[in-house]
């Protein structure tokens, strides 16, 4: 077996569409028994409701979502975040909407759409196993472990060199300045987060008082609270 590398098309990676639980179309850059699990999982899938689930299997994840009769299935390393595996079955369930391909998979056979969405399922593998945007703290936190290494790297070769500890107390205090750089960038957006949902929580609540508001004046109307005497 070759070594894995973090992503969803890893080794033994799969990705495929399904109705009910007939794969319509797949994408796998390598072979693997992995089509056995998938289907174990596809047959106690109920795709008729939209539901996300995750289930582990040996060193990977299978994540599948359901959505108006169809199940979107992908497989990742469990170290990979979920959040961006559910992202691509979402932009999956998107293109395969987007198209003719739901009227004609009443009647497909077994792997039929494989010429007309497997290469759609290559395209999206490779542009979320790039993605980094969707995770940025984890950015952050990755940057500054690169500075550490570096600056470990030259402290190493600091003392090797036999230079003198002058040298030595600047290169930790450039460390402890990234340091310092990163928990403010992670604190801003700490706030920036805060203030997204605030506005979300201000705007349900907001919709929430209007309809409550429509529904009492129509209830007053109904029962004659506005008419004449």
């Amino acid at each position: 077996q070759s070594t894995a590398s973090s992503g969803i098309n890893a080794e033994y990676g799969y990705s495929c569409v399904a109705c009910d639980s007939v794969v319509l179309a797949d994408h796998a850059d390598v072979t693997g028994n992995f089509e056995v699990a998938t289907q174990q999982i596809l047959d106690r899938t109920d795709s008729s409701k939209f539901s996300r689930h995750t289930y582990s299997v040996n060193q990977y994840n299978y994540h599948v979502l359901t959505k108006q009769g169809f199940t979107f299935l992908a497989i990742a390393d469990q170290d990979f975040p979920m959040r961006i595996s559910f992202a691509y079955l979402e932009k999956v369930g998107e293109k395969f909407f987007s198209g003719t391909l739901p009227q004609r998979a009443t009647n497909a056979k077994p792997y039929e759409f494989r010429r007309d969405f497997s290469p759609i399922l290559s395209t999206c593998i490779l542009k979320f196993n790039k993605t980094r945007e969707v995770d940025n703290m984890s950015e952050l936190h990755g940057q500054v472990e690169d500075v550490k290494g570096v600056m470990n790297q030259n402290i190493e070769k600091i003392l090797e060199r036999g230079e003198n500890l002058e040298q030595l107390q600047q290169k930790t205090t450039e460390l402890n300045l990234n340091a310092n750089r990163f928990q403010s960038q992670a604190v801003r957006l700490r706030r920036k987060m805060w203030w997204q949902n605030q506005k979300v929580l201000i705007s349900v609540i907001a919709a929430s008082v209007l309809i409550v508001g429509i529904v009492t004046v129509v209830i007053c109307w109904q029962e004659g609270v506005f008419k004449k005497k």
